[in-house]
């Protein structure tokens, strides 16, 4: 059930990005950037969008990525912990612990996921503009500060990713709201001090390897 749930998030997230797609030729036509030669070919001219439309459709675009991942996520935190607690009610593909968890993803807490989900898109967005602006620069004193800025939006986006991923659990398992929920996380960490980072960074890293072994004895046996 919760496969199938991911599947059909994931279909609604390829619309919508044709959507957004859509959305951005309109831009570019409402602003006389796309233009039609006497043979009927479609041709982009003018100046580059403008910034303040460049930043509202990035922010568009990583804001509804962000909304379908933190809802699957917090879908799967319910779920588990329904199992956890009540198992008979998330023993079967279409069991009543799987859709309520969706449920109250997608009504109850969708505000919360909507909101940290909005931060981090528009750290990504702004991190997309700073990248845009450094590759247009000439090099010189102005690339060295865009290159710091973008460096410190990157971890800004790494940190509020990795808190997000466990601030959700708490969404998921209990409804928390974002801020309450964050407040449990770091509740979280000072009670268990670095320890839980920690461990999920070498987790991470062991899944890596085994990934990499896997890989290297497959390009082994292919050749």
């Amino acid at each position: 059930g919760v496969v199938v749930m991911s599947y059909v998030l994931v279909a609604a997230s390829f619309c919508y990005m044709i959507l957004w797609m859509v959305a951005l030729v309109g831009v570019y036509d409402k602003l006389n950037l796309i233009t039609t030669d006497a043979q009927g070919n479609v041709q982009v001219t003018g100046d580059q969008l403008n910034w303040g439309y460049f930043f509202l459709l990035l922010v568009a675009l990583f804001w509804s990525e962000q909304v379908f991942q933190n809802t699957i996520h917090a879908t799967i935190a319910g779920v588990v912990s329904t199992w956890w607690f009540v198992p008979e009610e998330a023993n079967s593909c279409c069991s009543k612990g799987i859709w309520g968890s969706f449920i109250r993803s997608t009504t109850t807490s969708f505000g919360s996921i909507c909101f940290g989900s909005l931060l981090v898109a528009i750290i990504k967005a702004l991190r997309v503009m700073v990248e845009s602006a450094r590759s247009d620069s000439e090099g010189g004193c102005a690339a060295f500060l865009l290159c710091l800025v973008e460096c410190l939006l990157r971890c800004l986006e790494g940190i509020l990713e990795y808190f997000n991923k466990f601030a959700y659990i708490y969404v998921g398992m209990y409804g928390y709201s974002y801020l309450e929920a964050g407040k449990n996380v770091m509740t979280l960490f000072q009670q268990k001090g670095w320890t839980v980072i920690i461990n999920d960074d070498l987790v991470s890293n062991v899944l890596f390897l085994f990934v990499l072994i896997i890989g290297g004895l497959t390009g082994c046996v292919g050749l």
